[in-house]
């Protein structure tokens, strides 16, 4: 669902509602109206909305999986952030978990 998606990117890029609508030049309650599913925004916006965060419209309306485009490779880094088991930890606590994950990784191709 689209609200849900938005929500969730809006919070992994550690923006508030108020944040994020002033990158769009709209009113924080529009973002509510739209996180809450009561409105959606326009086709163009759909579009702004997707390349701002790298995704496709199609993962924004809950149409695909991946919210990576086709057209570009994701860093190992960012699978571990996007793993939906991990959407809900705070940027800080994202950081920690991919510095560990590189220590990690280091440590298995050392041996």
């Amino acid at each position: 669902m689209f609200a849900e998606n938005l929500k969730q990117l809006r919070k992994t890029k550690g923006l508030t509602q108020t944040q994020f609508a002033s990158e769009f030049n709209i009113s924080s309650g529009t973002i509510a109206m739209w996180e809450t599913g009561k409105r959606m925004p326009d086709t163009e916006m759909l579009k702004k909305i997707a390349q701002f965060f790298n995704v496709s419209i199609d993962y924004l309306l809950d149409n695909e999986k991946s919210p990576l485009d086709d057209t570009e490779e994701p860093e190992d880094e960012e699978l571990i952030i996007l793993n939906r088991n991990a959407k809900n930890l705070t940027p800080e606590q994202r950081k920690q978990l991919l510095d560990m994950a590189k220590i990690m990784f280091k440590e298995d191709w050392d041996d």
